[in-house]
């Protein structure tokens, strides 16, 4: 069995270096330097000195190091954060600190939320049993996003507005971001402490990073992501990674590593790059994600895909096209589909950006979705060309068919029951880690 606390690395101050400069060592759990570098080091570069100093599977773990807040000088052995510059933080000056604007006009800064490790509904739809966010909103911006009229967002409408002056967390979705950089510390602690762990209902066991935001939306986001991974696999915790970032390839070591415990997907709704655009303005394009994935494949990493939500403007044809291709070129463990549901109160906006980008056609098909028969048909149509689809190219279907869609419904009703009933998915994961 591994034992987590062999892969954290320790950073020391140790003795001046070329030019009086200061100079600090990288530490194993046995006391020996395994790197030196010269000058203080900020968050940013401790991270990326973690991935080239250690194993794959280690990490730079800042509460067994010795390293100072930036601003008031006191040691960081407790809650911590850092600037924009990755200047690192103590807790008090990085809640004192106002919010950085950077050159997107995203809005950023540090997220005081004492959440690690939740509990998670995504169960019912075979995904997993807890989710991890390392950030609170989202730099993609997708105007269909359900995150925004969730609690995580409607109950923090003070926080919000307090700390990156957010008057409205869904109509401004995309505008904020704010970091929990002492996560990988804080779910290492947790995990050192945790009993039981919850594998009922379908979930599998699994951790889900993340379902609230993209947990490689930058570099930022990126690197707590790669250190909670690293904390999950090395106490034999499966992982669900969800993201449109084609950065998630720079991890490739660390999935391989993992040797089964980690599966890698990304939304992939259309191939049309343009039209995606329109309704997910701030995501990279899915033909990017598409050949992240593939590379990822590649590299024998199990991965699938989220083919939600797709357009009511896809045909059938359309449809099979994109299943072939992600059946040639990934070979994923399994597909998951979804229609667009056009309930939440963020539809009009979908419908508007779409309109705004030029897709005039798919702005009035989605408006025709108000309507309940036509958005009962339209799912109908798409959750059966997907199923079918799949039959015939032999790709393992899962289905998430809207408990509103399954209500209303009069064809097949049983059968979309079923799907939504399901309590597993297809997928061969996780695997049983040799190494373990």
């Amino acid at each position: 069995m591994i034992n987590p606390e062999r892969h954290r690395l320790s950073v020391y101050q140790t003795k001046p270096g070329t030019w009086d400069r200061e100079r600090y060592s990288v530490f194993d759990t046995s006391g020996h330097i395994v790197d030196n570098k010269n000058g203080k080091p900020t968050l940013d570069s401790i991270r990326k000195w973690s991935k080239k100093s250690g194993g794959d599977l280690d990490r730079i773990d800042l509460w067994s190091s010795k390293l100072n807040c930036s601003s008031c000088g006191s040691l960081i052995d407790d809650r911590f954060s850092s600037t924009s510059t990755g200047e690192l933080l103590c807790w008090d000056c990085a809640m004192s600190r106002t919010e950085e604007t950077d050159s997107r006009g995203v809005s950023h800064t540090t997220d005081p939320t004492k959440a690690i490790l939740s509990s998670s509904a995504l169960h019912h739809k075979n995904l997993c049993n807890y989710v991890i966010n390392v950030a609170t909103g989202c730099t993609h911006g997708c105007k269909f996003c359900y995150v925004p009229s969730t609690p995580n967002i409607k109950t923090r409408a003070e926080m919000l507005e307090d700390q990156v002056n957010v008057d409205d967390g869904q109509q401004e979705w995309g505008s904020y971001l704010l970091y929990r950089d002492d996560l990988p510390e804080r779910l290492a602690r947790k995990l050192d402490r945790k009993q039981k762990w919850d594998s009922k209902d379908g979930g599998r066991g699994v951790v889900m990073i993340s379902s609230g935001t993209d947990c490689y939306q930058d570099r930022r986001a990126a690197q707590i992501t790669r250190g909670c991974v690293i904390e999950l696999v090395n106490h034999g915790r499966p992982v669900r990674i969800l993201t449109r970032s084609p950065a998630v390839v720079r991890d490739i070591d660390v999935f391989q590593a993992a040797d089964g415990l980690v599966t890698v997907g990304s939304s992939i709704p259309c191939l049309d790059d343009e039209k995606v655009r329109s309704i997910e303005p701030g995501a990279p394009a899915p033909s990017t994600r598409l050949n992240a994935l593939e590379k990822i494949s590649n590299a024998g990493v199990p991965v699938y895909v989220s083919m939600s939500p797709t357009y009511p403007t896809q045909t059938r044809e359309d449809l099979y096209e994109q299943l072939r291709i992600f059946k040639e070129r990934l070979d994923p463990d399994v597909v998951f589909h979804e229609p667009i549901n056009p309930r939440g109160g963020n539809f009009d906006m979908t419908v508007q950006a779409a309109r705004d980008a030029g897709q005039e056609k798919l702005a009035k098909e989605l408006k025709k979705l108000k309507d309940r028969d036509n958005w009962i048909a339209y799912s109908k149509r798409q959750l059966t060309a997907v199923e079918e689809i799949g039959e015939e190219l032999d790709i393992p279907i899962h289905l998430w068919p809207d408990k509103q869609f399954v209500k209303y419904v009069k064809e097949d009703k049983e059968h979309f029951k079923r799907q939504i009933e399901k309590n597993d998915s297809p997928e061969d994961y996780p695997l049983n880690p040799t190494s373990a």
